[in-house]
C-alpha cells in the first residue's frame, strides 16, 4: 500500500527549534543576559542546590508548536547540547476551553522573592501583587464605611487565595493536556514527534489529503502520551509498536504524496496544460477527525494512508500524461506515394499520434 519516500525520515532525536534557523541562538542570547542580571541584582548562584529552582526558570525555553509545546533546559554555553524537559500534546478537539487551558498551562511560574540568603524563606510575586491589591481596595473600602471586622480579614484572605486559586485552575485544566516529563517517557515520545513534524512539512495548507494526516497525527500523539503516563506494561509497549508502525507509514506515504504532487506542479509550470481541466476532483476528503477524544482506531489510520497512496497515484498518472504531452511529436511522413510503396494507408489517420481521444 505504501512506497518508500524520496526523502529520509528525519532522525529520533530531536533539537529545539529546528524549523526555525537562528532563534535557538537568540533564545541563548536572551537567556544569558537573564542569568547575568539575576546574577549581579538577586545574588543567585547557579552552584548551590538552594537556588536550584531559579536558575531552572532562568534558562526554560518553551517551543510552542500547533499540538502543543516542547519544554527545553537551556545551558549556558552553546556547546551543551539542551536538554528536554517536557512534552506537552493539547487536546485534538478544538474548542475554546482546550486552548485557554494550554495558554494558562504554559505560563511561566510568578517571581520567587527570598527573604534569607539560604532560599528557604520566600513569597511569590503574585502574592506581594495581591498583598498591595488589597491593602489599597479594602483600606479604600474601610474609609467609606466597612466595618474592620469583614474589612480585615478579607484584607487577609486575598493574598492567601491569591497563592490558592493557581493549584486548583492546574487541576481544572490538566485534563485538556498530556505532560510527558519523565526520562523514559520523554525519550520514547521523540520519534513519534519527529514523525509528526514530518507531516506538518508535507502539509501544503491546500491538499485535504494532507491537511487530513496532520489532523490524525495529532490525535495520534495525544493517544501515545495518554500511554506513556500509564504504568509501563506488555498491552502499552505493544500498542506503542503498532502506533509507530502505522505514524511511519502514514508520514512516509504523506511525503511521497507530496513529491509528486510538487512534480506535477513542476511539469504544469513548464508545459502550460491542466490536466485536471473539465474533470472532477480525483478524491473528496473521506473521512473526518473524531470529534470526542477517543482511541484513534487503526483502520481511520489505513484509511487515510490509502487514501494518500490513492492521491499519489493520481499525481503520478498525471505527471505521465504531462511527460507524454511534452514529447516532441514524431516528423510527418514525405509523400503518400512513399506511404503506399511500404504497404502503408495513405488515409489520414483518425487519433492523432501519441494518444487516444479525451486526453
Amino acid at each position: 500500500m505504501t512506497t518508500e519516500p524520496h526523502h529520509p525520515m528525519p532522525q529520533a532525536q530531536l533539537r529545539p527549534f529546528a524549523t526555525e534557523p537562528g532563534r535557538w541562538q537568540r533564545e541563548l542570547q536572551r537567556i544569558q543576559g537573564r542569568t547575568a542580571a539575576a546574577t549581579l541584582h538577586a545574588g543567585l548562584d547557579h552552584d548551590r542546590a538552594e537556588s536550584r529552582h531559579g536558575w531552572e526558570e532562568l534558562t526554560r525555553v518553551d517551543e510552542c508548536t500547533d499540538w502543543g509545546w516542547l519544554r527545553w533546559q537551556a545551558p549556558l554555553s552553546e556547546d551543551v547540547p539542551a536538554v528536554l524537559r517536557q512534552i506537552t500534546v493539547l487536546s485534538p478537539t478544538p474548542s475554546r476551553t482546550a486552548r485557554l487551558a494550554g495558554r494558562w498551562l504554559s505560563r511561566r511560574p510568578p517571581l520567587r522573592i527570598y527573604f534569607d540568603a539560604r532560599y528557604r524563606f520566600w513569597v511569590t510575586g503574585t502574592t506581594v501583587l495581591a498583598a498591595l491589591v488589597s491593602l489599597v481596595l479594602v483600606g479604600a473600602a474601610m474609609s467609606n464605611g466597612l466595618p474592620a471586622d469583614v474589612g480585615l480579614p478579607l484584607m487577609l484572605l486575598i493574598p492567601a487565595l491569591a497563592d490558592h486559586l493557581p493549584g486548583r485552575l492546574d487541576a481544572r485544566a490538566r485534563p485538556h493536556a498530556q505532560i510527558v516529563q519523565d526520562e523514559t517517557g520523554l525519550r520514547q515520545m521523540q520519534p513519534f514527534i519527529a514523525r509528526h513534524q514530518t507531516l506538518q512539512a508535507a502539509d501544503d495548507h491546500e491538499t485535504p489529503e494532507l491537511a487530513l494526516a496532520v489532523e490524525l497525527g495529532h490525535h495520534l500523539l495525544w493517544d501515545i502520551a495518554g500511554l506513556l503516563t500509564q504504568p509501563a506494561t506488555v498491552p502499552v509497549r505493544e500498542r506503542l509498536l503498532a502506533c509507530e508502525d502505522l505514524f511511519t507509514q502514514l508520514a512516509c506515504q504523506a511525503v511521497e504524496t507530496r513529491a509528486a504532487k510538487q512534480e506535477r506542479e513542476r511539469l504544469i509550470t513548464r508545459t502550460g496544460a491542466d490536466p485536471d481541466r473539465g474533470t472532477a476532483a480525483p478524491h473528496e476528503r473521506p473521512v473526518e477527525a473524531t470529534p470526542e477524544i477517543e482511541p484513534l482506531p487503526d483502520a481511520l489510520i489505513q484509511e487515510a494512508t490509502q487514501v494518500l497512496h490513492q492521491a499519489a497515484a493520481a499525481y503520478r498518472a498525471a505527471i505521465d500524461h504531462l511527460q507524454q504531452m511534452d514529447r516532441p511529436a514524431p516528423s510527418p511522413r514525405p509523400t503518400a506515394a512513399r506511404d503506399s510503396e511500404h504497404g502503408c494507408p495513405t488515409a489520414p489517420c483518425v487519433h492523432p499520434p501519441g494518444g487516444g481521444a479525451g486526453q
